[in-house]
């Protein structure tokens, strides 16, 4: 399996989406509101876009200060399937998806996720995100206990070889939330930098 660290921004883009932004969430759980229109809402098997605000204002979403899908935007008229992977948005396999009748194939770069340094990393910070401080479980119960996404600070994509990982200098829990957002850019944005957007909701 060939992994990279994809964005909601770069699916949006790889797909041909004509959509000025784009968000990205397992549970329909879209933090902040949409800023710009058109917007493509994704989750880990396909897109939905709104045009305009008003598109929003349909059963199964709620709209305060982040938008909340509670079954998940695969529920919504309008949501488009493109891939069934259980892997996270980021780290995306190589595969072929057929999008309208046409073939596309995205190949990405693979490196090498040590086990024992995020179960180091888990044990020094524990399953609280260290972006918004939120342990999962709190939210949705105990199915939720163990889930969260470990962050490299510097990027596996610039280190191109095998590299001796610390746990707790080079690695960081975050939600998959924050996850997603700190790599809305290139490079990402550092946990610092999305904590503080967080604050300011």
């Amino acid at each position: 399996m060939v992994v990279n660290r994809k964005r909601a921004g770069e699916l949006s883009k790889a797909f041909g989406l004509n959509v000025v932004q784009s968000r990205y969430s397992d549970w329909g759980n879209f933090y902040g509101l949409i800023q710009s229109y058109p917007c493509a809402l994704w989750d880990r098997s396909g897109y939905i876009i709104f045009s305009h605000e008003d598109e929003l204002n349909m059963p199964g979403i709620s709209v305060s200060k982040r938008i909340n899908v509670p079954k998940g935007i695969s529920s919504l008229d309008g949501y488009k399937r493109v891939m069934s992977v259980a892997h996270l948005p980021e780290e995306l396999p190589d595969r072929i998806e057929y999008k309208e009748g046409i073939v596309k194939q995205i190949k990405v770069n693979r490196y090498e996720r040590d086990q024992k340094a995020r179960d180091a990393c888990l044990s020094h910070y524990g399953y609280v995100c260290q972006v918004c401080n939120i342990k999962l479980c709190d939210i949705y119960g105990v199915v939720a206990e163990t889930l969260i996404h470990v962050h490299h600070i510097k990027p596996l994509s610039e280190i191109g070889d095998s590299y001796i990982v610390d746990p707790v200098n080079d690695l960081i829990p975050v939600c998959p939330n924050c996850h997603a957002v700190i790599h809305l850019k290139s490079p990402p944005y550092t946990p610092q930098e999305v904590s503080e957007m967080f604050r300011r909701e």
